[in-house]
């Protein structure tokens, strides 16, 4: 065995050229399906942190009642050590209090319904990083009397940074709520809708005007990776008072759900076509290998060489130019979705308006998720081993006089 592995990796340098065609061929294929899947799963994590981000969150602690009637009478009051004990949980990385309601938001010649958001502005700021997409003003602070609204709704009420904003409501158990709150910058919101029609209050302020002292009516709570939010809704399931329940984006968001289920069914019969076109080029490379090496078949089988070590050594071949492709292919993978995932592609013309309709942002982007990538080395590597049968079947059914004239 040791005799035939050394023989192989001899045979494989012989002639670098042919060698080399096989395993570009094999790199190729593993680059092309890994960016291909690295694309796919990018634009899902890119939905799903867009629409979860600057809404519902990775997950929400809520009343029993307010996800079927999402009113103020269905707040409840945040107990700070139930607060810490989710922050202490494995994978959690913020947990914020949210004050969520509806407002008729006026100047003096128009009005329009607006959803208002209380936060506590610098938990909020490092869920969605709002600061960074104001378009003008600042973004509010903890204690801020002033408010932050979307581009959309700032364009429609004719409002600028400095104008004041009418805002009309019914507080909470029917409390009439009506003030007058300073603008202090005007955000461009990701998703288009929203960006039609929200205004960010800081959750004191939002508690005043809704006359909601102390409640929330939710607990956002998030996590760096979207996967993990099972595993924390069962730890936080089993601290949470019976009053309460606790929600994933999953739960919260079935629409996006479907969608990307929906969308990965056809990636995956995409992914099927491209594996079958791999297979039939590394096929049609492993015939040439083949062909060309009928003498030398022929010739090593008639000084001696058994048909059965032949077939070993030419098995043994294969499986180091699918090891040796496979290996480069993941290397150059992994750095060529690297570069994309902090370089992400920027969307033009009609295809990045189509995206921002979506509410994500125009670039394309790719995700480093680690299946991705040995997923499709092992699809590969079996392919090739499949495709190894070939060589080993023409060895056995080799006939020397024919092979000596080839």
């Amino acid at each position: 065995m040791k005799t035939n592995i050394k023989l192989a990796w001899r045979n494989l340098w012989r002639n670098k050229r042919r060698t080399i065609i096989a395993i570009s061929s094999i790199v190729f294929s593993v680059l092309l399906a890994s960016w291909m899947r690295s694309m796919q799963e990018g634009s899902y994590d890119s939905m799903i942190d867009n629409s979860v981000k600057f809404y519902t969150g990775y997950l929400q602690v809520q009343d029993t009642a307010y996800w079927d009637e999402r009113t103020l009478d269905n707040s409840f009051k945040v107990d700070a050590e139930l607060q810490n004990q989710i922050k202490n949980i494995k994978d959690v990385s913020l947990v914020s209090n949210r004050l969520e309601s509806f407002s008729l938001a006026a100047d003096h010649m128009k009005s329009k319904p607006a959803m208002v958001m209380g936060i506590e502005p610098e938990a909020e700021d490092q869920i969605t990083n709002l600061s960074k997409k104001m378009l003008s003003g600042e973004f509010i602070k903890s204690g801020d009397k002033e408010v932050v609204i979307s581009g959309g709704l700032a364009k429609y009420l004719e409002l600028e940074v400095g104008d004041t904003l009418v805002m009309i409501s019914q507080g909470y158990h029917g409390i009439s709520a009506s003030a007058l709150f300073p603008i202090k910058g005007i955000i461009k919101h990701p998703n288009a809708e929203f960006n039609k029609r929200l205004v960010y209050m800081d959750i004191e302020t939002a508690r005043e005007f809704y006359s909601a002292y102390g409640l929330s009516t939710s607990l956002v709570v998030m996590t760096d990776d979207h996967y993990s939010v099972n595993h924390i809704k069962k730890e936080i399931e089993q601290i949470l008072p019976e009053k309460n329940t606790v929600m994933t984006w999953t739960e919260m968001t079935p629409e996006l759900v479907q969608i990307i289920q929906s969308d990965r069914g056809g990636g995956i019969i995409m992914l099927g076509i491209l594996y079958l076109v791999i297979a039939f080029g590394m096929f049609s490379v492993v015939i040439m290998m083949v062909k060309e090496r009928q003498r030398e078949f022929g010739v090593t089988h008639a000084v001696g060489m058994q048909k059965r070590k032949l077939a070993s050594l030419v098995f043994i071949e294969t499986l180091f130019i699918g090891f040796i492709g496979c290996a480069v292919g993941l290397i150059i993978s992994y750095f060529f979705c690297l570069y994309f995932f902090y370089n992400p592609i920027p969307l033009t013309g009609d295809m990045a308006k189509a995206t921002e309709i979506y509410g994500m942002e125009p670039y394309m982007f790719v995700s480093m998720k680690a299946s991705l990538f040995y997923n499709q080395i092992i699809v590969v590597f079996l392919i090739s081993l499949f495709i190894a049968i070939f060589p080993i079947t023409n060895v056995s059914r080799l006939k020397i006089t024919k092979a000596m004239r080839s």
